[in-house]
């Protein structure tokens, strides 16, 4: 059964696997892809991720806005992508997959390098927008910032992604 996202986070605040698995099935891949925007580090977007919807399980009966269900899945991932970026960690150099080619995690790294120099507004909105599809609208209410304000980063990222990334663009 298909239930809307308000109906899913009804039924799983009052314990509900079932319906908090579909919560899951939704936003796995989309919530992997925002977080590893944010760190660029595939495992740890991963775990940062399980993470994530751990907390929401154990946190959803004190859901007031079961509408705002994404909104809060999100932030919470945020929130532990930053904790995370504050912690000290080795430095390893990613492996490359039997599905990725040389060229194509030369052109990864370079994207999130060129991402790491926006400020954090910005790179949270850039990662929003294009590893989760998330409209400016969704943006807005899961930031909790007016839409103008979310056009306006993108604007300025693209701004400042454009020049570092144009030889990418002209291949």
């Amino acid at each position: 059964m298909n239930l809307t996202d308000r109906q899913v986070a009804v039924r799983a605040g009052q314990g509900d696997v079932a319906a908090f698995v579909q919560v899951v099935e939704r936003y796995r891949a989309p919530l992997i892809g925002y977080i590893y925007g944010l760190t660029g580090r595939r495992e740890e977007a991963e775990e940062l991720a399980q993470e994530a919807f751990c907390r929401t399980w154990e946190k959803l009966p004190t859901l007031r806005q079961p509408e705002r269900l994404v909104s809060w899945l999100y932030r919470i991932a945020h929130n532990l992508a930053v904790s995370a970026a504050r912690r000290p960690r080795l430095v390893a150099l990613p492996a490359e997959t039997p599905a990725q080619t040389p060229s194509s995690v030369d052109a990864n790294m370079e994207v999130h390098r060129a991402m790491a120099l926006l400020s954090e507004p910005h790179r949270v909105i850039v990662a929003l927008r294009h590893f989760t599809g998330m409209s400016h609208e969704e943006i807005a209410q899961t930031l909790g910032i007016p839409a103008g304000t979310v056009r306006s980063r993108l604007s300025r990222a693209y701004e400042r992604l454009r020049p570092l990334l144009a030889h990418m663009l002209e291949d």
